[in-house]
């Protein structure tokens, strides 16, 4: 159940396997999924605990009920991806904390590079209208 009172709306975006395109590409069916997550920035411990490399990355933890699901290369199935603040940001780590009454979904998330598909990257909702 979790504790409730911090979280708000987000919307993640859940694919499905990946299917071969003709174009030498993938591509993975997905569905919008709104829940309510308490999304947070990497503390400065937790940005120090990685490689160097890493840390200049945008990268932001979640906590909430729905279990989310990181990438899984072995199935082909991408991991879960959080709208927040504008931006696409991929699961990277989803653990359930169950071991306490206040169990929940603690995940961690990284931005979606610029170069990912187009349709991919839309809103929630579908692309912009042409008035907006």
């Amino acid at each position: 159940m979790g504790i409730k009172i911090f979280r708000r709306k987000y919307t993640v975006r859940r694919f499905g396997p990946q299917e071969d395109v003709s174009g030498g590409y993938t591509t993975a069916p997905f569905e919008d999924v709104v829940t309510p997550l308490n999304v947070q920035p990497l503390s400065t411990k937790e940005l120090m605990a990685l490689p160097e490399g890493d840390r200049s990355t945008k990268r932001v933890k979640a906590f909430g009920d729905l279990q989310l699901t990181a990438a899984d290369q072995y199935q082909g199935t991408p991991g879960d991806w959080l709208f927040y603040r504008g931006a696409w940001y991929k699961c990277v780590s989803a653990l359930p904390w169950d071991h306490t009454m206040l169990a929940h979904c603690r995940s961690e998330f990284v931005i979606v590079p610029e170069g990912e598909l187009p349709f991919n990257m839309e809103p929630p909702g579908g692309p912009p209208k042409e008035d907006e």
